[in-house]
């Protein structure tokens, strides 16, 4: 068990935007968590926090990280910013939660990697879905003798956030977003031998979509060959329109199973189809026999911290299924996605980091 000054573990958080806000409010309802400080450099909403939560505020994360006495750093800053922030926090001793995607740079990735190895301190990455108790039935479902095919997609519009409609920042909907359905095919399917892709601007190229900053590739389509011979396919696209689904029941829509989700990943095994309806269920389809439904309880994230927490409290990495070493793996096969698009070529990730 580790020790702890005030008997809770201290949180400093670093971004206090959309999903920053997200880590706060969740972590604030664990008893055995203490918010303690925020960071971000708009300093109108990094006041408005704080005065929230009753924290103290910095605009550097370096004076943040001199002045507190910190246990745990949660990073939910741009991307670009991910690595670097997460170094400075490994050397002043704190263990990390760092929000997806890890990085654009895959020399990045593998340098933080290396740090990491060296070192006693925990980072975990934000794939929560892997907490879900839906995505833990599908993982116990699924017939690793027979797994064939595993297919998802990922529908949506342009981003809210500003600076991940721009590729330079936020490296396009398959690295941003739709690296959870990477994510979840590792989990289910295991380790990646090759990716080919191919990405296209068209449906969001327009002078409006300019006007509105967006910089990025429109529509997406990832093939995926795993080291155990499954197959998998991934497709996204940003040039839809908001709630394209709705928000309640749309009658409109006569597949039962796509109802309210504009995100559904298949699972294929010899003689039956899992149907995984983001975030809130799974229809297990088998031969003879009856629908079966798995429905979700709980919040992912709130489980995720849940194991987060006791596994710094107790320096149980083996409580956590989401540690930088395997998250690295996911974001290697997203760059490797984004590589074969750019270049046209099949990337065999062995020869890739």
């Amino acid at each position: 068990m580790r020790v702890l000054s005030s008997g809770k573990v201290k949180f400093g958080f670093i971004g206090v935007g959309r999903r920053g806000l997200d880590h706060i409010r969740i972590v604030s309802q664990f008893k055995e968590a203490s918010l303690e400080a925020v960071c971000d450099i708009n300093e109108r909403r990094l006041h408005e926090v704080a005065s929230a939560y009753g924290v103290r505020a910095y605009k550097s994360l370096d004076e943040m990280l001199e002045k507190e006495k910190l246990d745990v750093a949660v990073i939910s800053t741009p991307t670009p910013l991910h690595v670097p922030q997460t170094l400075k926090c490994l050397e002043s001793g704190l263990d990390v939660l760092l929000e997806k995607p890890i990085t654009l740079d895959i020399n990045e990735a593998n340098s933080l990697l290396k740090v990491i190895e060296r070192s006693d301190r925990i980072v975990a990455v934000g794939f929560q879905l892997r907490y879900s108790n839906v995505v833990k039935r599908i993982k116990e479902t699924i017939d690793e003798d027979t797994l064939s095919m595993i297919a998802g997609y990922w529908y949506w519009t342009i981003p809210i956030v500003n600076w991940i409609r721009l590729k330079s920042q936020g490296g396009g909907q398959i690295v941003d977003q739709a690296i959870h359905l990477t994510d979840l095919a590792r989990f289910f399917a295991g380790e990646v031998e090759s990716v080919y892709a191919v990405y296209t601007e068209r449906g969001r190229n327009t002078k409006e979509d300019k006007a509105l900053g967006f910089d990025n590739w429109a529509s997406y389509v990832v093939s995926l060959k795993f080291k155990n011979d499954v197959i998998g396919c991934i497709y996204s696209t940003y040039a839809l329109y908001p709630a394209i689904f709705g928000t309640t029941r749309d009658e409109s829509i006569k597949d039962e199973a796509t109802r309210e989700s504009s995100v559904i990943m298949d699972i294929i095994c010899r003689e039956m189809l899992i149907r995984y309806v983001h975030p809130s269920e799974a229809r297990v389809y088998r031969k003879d026999r009856e629908c079966e439904i798995y429905k979700l309880s709980g919040d992912p994230t709130t489980d995720m911290y849940r194991a987060f927490i006791e596994a710094v409290l107790t320096r149980d990495k083996g409580l956590l299924c989401t540690l930088y070493e395997d998250s690295y793996k996911t974001m290697v096969v997203s760059l490797a996605a984004n590589e074969s698009a750019m270049t046209g070529k099949c990337i065999h990730l062995s020869t890739f980091f």
